[in-house]
């Protein structure tokens, strides 16, 4: 059995969100655990990133569908419960494809590995004791 076998795979959910106003993560996020309860379902979700217009969902890869579907039914958001549309825009297992679909900024961390390696400007000048 493999580590990923164990933990489970996932899948990010990009989707947009159009709203007469301003709507905030925690709102999202809260209308979609509303839901989840609505339905007598307790699946393990979290909104990666949410900039009041756009967003990336993680979710466990066997629930996507419920997911999608999920996310396209939410119609009223916040307390005021402003009307909002929800439209899936693309599915895949890793984020920077979700990231790179969506026309989203890459994180600003260097690659792995990009960092000077040790000793490369002299011996060692650690005192010892």
């Amino acid at each position: 059995m493999t580590v990923r076998d164990k933990v489970g795979r996932t899948r990010y959910i990009g989707f947009t969100l159009e709203c007469s106003r301003r709507v905030g993560r925690d709102e999202v996020t809260r209308e979609l655990a509303d839901e989840l309860r609505r339905r007598g379902a307790g699946h393990p979700f979290q909104l990666t990133i949410f900039d009041g217009g756009r967003g990336i969902l993680k979710v466990p890869h066997r629930l996507k569908n419920d997911f999608i579907t999920l996310l396209t039914s939410l119609h009223i958001v916040g307390r005021d419960r402003a009307p909002v549309q929800v439209r899936t825009v693309v599915t895949s297992g890793t984020i920077c494809t979700v990231k790179e679909r969506m026309a989203m900024p890459r994180d600003k961390r260097p690659p792995r590995g990009a960092g000077r390696a040790r000793g490369a400007d002299g011996p060692d000048r650690r005192q010892t004791g």
